[in-house]
């Protein structure tokens, strides 16, 4: 290496929209993404940088970069230092993220900086932040590629994968490495073929190939110098080997492939725009703060009822537990939901029938808990049971809805002595107010589960399917007539359409449905919009072109779906019944601070459009089971943790709660209303999606500690609301703020800074619920010329409601 320039040690590159990159060399390659979003594939691995994220590239190795629209970088530090055999540069910020990134992110700034300033900086300056990266990597970013023969045989055979594409251009042989790990090489070879789909000997040979076609296109060194530096050391050997795999010799391959390929220059020094938009970026940066005013007019407004919220509860037997209770009873103080929805209560578990009697104390137990807590019981009186979803195609758990008989005669006797019972204990009035749903099977749903009885219906000795729409409306019809000859004025309805996974044309069904005799009160839905986009990837997974998934999906789907329905005449309720990012009961995010403006983004969106709004669901308590014994954070869908620790959505529902109807200003991320002049609410937030990360991480890589790296970037908001034409020309008001966030009140870092065990005990627990809850501010703000100014600052993922009120002086 020379110490004269040291440009000549630092190669700076844009990186081209879509491109293949292999090196051999023992140099070190980065990516480095300025802006926009950049996709690397590497085997079986597909990771999603965003601004800011950065990648060493492994040698050998083939990387598929995708990067349209992106700023990014190939940076190559060169290593060529004694000491180096053995060591190969690994990580990147997004599934490997250390506390040193932020050190290599901020050294490679001042690298791209020092280059486009280069005439004000001296040559020692360059050369000081080459050689603090390189310590910085050596020290952080390093893997020895050696061989440890205390590992189990697969662990061998991926350790000495690895320590080939390192090392292959080296004196390798099978029989040096078995003797090295205790093995024979025999055992070995079949071992190492068994794993990587080929002898060892085999891939060492397509790994020097590799090396040698591609000097053979991009230098004009010689073939003998080409073989030996990629670690062959017999030309005649070499030649023979050659010619087997590529059917040239490598003078042949030389000619030919020159002849038909054209050559890319590489092209080390950045173009004037290049530079140009480095210096914009710069400045950019430096101002950090995206500034906004907005002026609202308190005079005007328009009417919009927030108040359609609903939890999902789940299923009715965990409502008979004490811990279960405890979580419900939490939403007494002051319930956000309007409903909750229960399923199963009519399994025969829960309402146990001995001839013609039924004991009715356990349905008791389950409708008092929900209306002592303030809640509506909505009940779903299908035949579902409960799952916990640990992946698409993966139950962790099932708990299946018992029947003593599939006869609709019996089911119909069932219905009429539930609803009896209920108008005897709780009153005609009381149980009016109840919405019931009537569940239509799911073929696909059941299939996974292993459960297509579930859609068997028994009528006068005809077997009928309930997952068949005409069978379905039939059989709902006969339920509908039954229930309302007990209770004439209750909402009757289903059937829990899954707008992710429904693949048939559903206006036929519809159309014949809602047009019957038996039309239905409302129809449910259900959406769980992360869940669509990750099938499609999954199931079309070798198309890795970066995504863009739609962060509006759920308001799409809503307003197609009532699209739908206008075209068929309907004109009654429609519920979304169930809503979540996704099903999945060990998803990470799930616990982050994105689930709170995920959930205003969404329910704020589609509130004109539906009557009632359901999240999929209230406590983690509904999704453990044997493997969360251990962990209070394991990516349960509640709103409250399995311990009882509130979690930022529990929260955007709070604060949901205290907005009134008349509003004043809407934007996608602001909402201002009023219940009188001097009582206002300002909610706002700032939401940032989910990258392309996350729809491709098959293999759950994401933990508590680098769930950060799923969204994408943002900057902070700073904005100034002016409140015009308020009542009083001049007056005196309290600003209540209330601030959640990833750094206020977060579940997820507030375990991070607490422990790195996912087991706590109960003082640690008494400490998070303390710690999860939002910061509170009062301050005092004078009106001028009938104007109030309030100045907000958000981070990504914050959320703040500020109360305004008159006050006198």
């Amino acid at each position: 290496m020379r110490l004269i320039e040291p440009w000549e040690n630092i190669r700076i590159n844009v990186l081209s929209v879509n491109r293949v990159m292999q090196h051999f060399d023992g140099n070190i390659h980065f990516i480095y993404v300025l802006a926009g979003e950049v996709t690397v594939e590497k085997e079986d691995t597909i990771i999603s940088l965003q601004k800011n994220d950065f990648y060493i590239l492994s040698k050998s190795l083939v990387h598929t970069v995708y990067g349209e629209n992106a700023r990014a970088f190939e940076i190559v530090l060169t290593y060529t230092f004694e000491d180096q055999e053995g060591r190969a540069f690994e990580g990147n910020s997004v599934t490997q993220g250390k506390s040193s990134d932020q050190k290599i992110v901020q050294s490679i700034e001042r690298l791209l900086k020092l280059y486009i300033l280069q005439e004000k900086h001296s040559v020692s300056e360059v050369f000081e932040e080459y050689f603090r990266m390189i310590h910085l990597l050596e020290k952080e970013y390093t893997v020895f590629s050696s061989l440890d023969e205390d590992r189990s045989m697969k662990q061998k055979v991926y350790e000495l994968k690895f320590f080939i594409d390192n090392n292959f251009d080296k004196d390798i042989r099978l029989a040096d490495i078995a003797n090295k790990l205790y093995v024979s090489d025999q055992y070995l070879s079949r071992s190492f073929s068994s794993e990587i789909g080929m002898p060892m000997n085999e891939y060492l040979i397509r790994k020097r190939l590799e090396k040698v076609r591609k000097e053979l296109l991009e230098t004009e060194k010689t073939v003998t110098n080409i073989a030996f530096s990629a670690g062959f050391s017999n030309i005649n050997s070499f030649n023979r080997l050659f010619k087997k795999y590529q059917g040239l010799t490598p003078s042949e391959f030389r000619k030919e492939i020159k002849d038909t390929v054209k050559v890319e220059t590489k092209q080390h020094d950045l173009a004037e725009e290049d530079i140009q938009n480095l210096e914009v970026y710069f400045k950019e940066k430096d101002a950090k703060i995206d500034d906004e005013t907005l002026l609202v007019d308190m005079q005007e407004y328009s009417r919009q009822n927030f108040q359609k919220n609903m939890i999902n509860l789940g299923y009715a037997g965990d409502l008979t537990h004490s811990s279960f209770v405890e979580q419900i009873h939490y939403l007494q103080e002051s319930s956000p939901f309007l409903y909750g929805r229960i399923w199963g209560l009519l399994s025969e578990e829960i309402l146990e029938q001995v001839g013609d009697a039924y004991d009715f104390s356990a349905v008791d137990e389950i409708l008092q808990v929900m209306i002592k807590a303030g809640i509506r019981p909505f009940l779903e009186l299908g035949f579902k049971g409960k799952l916990i979803h640990e992946s698409h195609t993966q139950i962790i758990k099932s708990h299946l809805f018992t029947r003593k008989s599939y006869e609709l005669s019996h089911l119909l006797q069932r219905f009429q002595a539930f609803f009896h019972h209920c108008v005897d204990k709780f009153g005609l009035e009381e149980v009016s107010t109840w919405i019931i749903e009537i569940w239509k099977p799911n073929p696909l749903v059941l299939k996974t589960i292993g459960s297509e009885e579930l859609t068997r219906i028994d009528d006068n000795g005809a077997q009928l399917n309930l997952a068949n729409e005409k069978n379905y409306i039939y059989v709902f019809s006969k339920i509908q007539q039954a229930i309302r000859r007990i209770v004439p004025g209750i909402q009757i309805g289903g059937c829990g359409l899954s707008l992710d996974i429904e693949d048939r044309d559903l206006s036929s069904f519809l159309t014949q449905w809602v047009k019957g005799t038996a039309a239905p009160d409302f129809i449910s839905l259900s959406i769980y919009p992360m869940d669509a986009v990750k099938q499609q990837v999954h199931q079309h997974k070798n198309h890795h072109e970066p995504i863009s998934p739609d962060s509006n999906y759920m308001l799409h789907q809503m307003k197609q779906f009532k699209e739908l329905l206008t075209d068929i005449g309907y004109e009654g309720r429609t519920y979304i019944t169930e809503f979540n990012v996704t099903i999945l009961s060990r998803d990470i995010i799930n616990d982050t601070a994105f689930k709170g403006s995920y959930i205003l983004k969404n329910v704020l969106a589609v509130v004109p459009y539906c009557d009632l709004i359901g999240y999929w669901q209230l406590t983690d308590l509904s999704v453990t089971t044997f493997d969360t014994a251990n962990k209070e954070i394991f990516g349960g869908s509640g709103l409250i943790s399995k311990s009882g620790v509130p979690k930022i959505g529990y929260y955007a529902y709070r604060f949901l709660s205290k907005l009134s109807d008349e509003v004043v200003y809407q934007s996608e991320e602001l909402l201002i209303t009023k219940d009188d002049p001097n009582r206002i609410q300002l909610l706002c937030f700032s939401y940032s999606h989910l990258n392309s990360t996350y729809y491709y991480d098959f293999n759950s890589v994401f933990t508590r500690r680098n769930a950060e790296a799923l969204f994408t970037s943002a900057s902070v908001q700073k904005k100034q609301i002016v409140l015009m034409n308020l009542k009083e020309e001049e007056s005196l008001y309290r600003l209540k703020c209330y601030r959640i966030g990833p750094k206020s009140g977060n579940i997820l870092e507030e375990m991070n800074q607490l422990s790195h065990s996912d087991r706590l005990d109960e003082e640690l627990i008494a400490y998070l619920k303390h710690r999860c809850q939002p910061q509170i501010e009062v301050k005092e703000a004078v009106s001028r010329n009938r104007q109030l100014k309030i100045e907000l600052e958000l981070s990504p993922q914050d959320i703040q409601l500020i109360e305004v009120q008159k006050v006198s002086r």
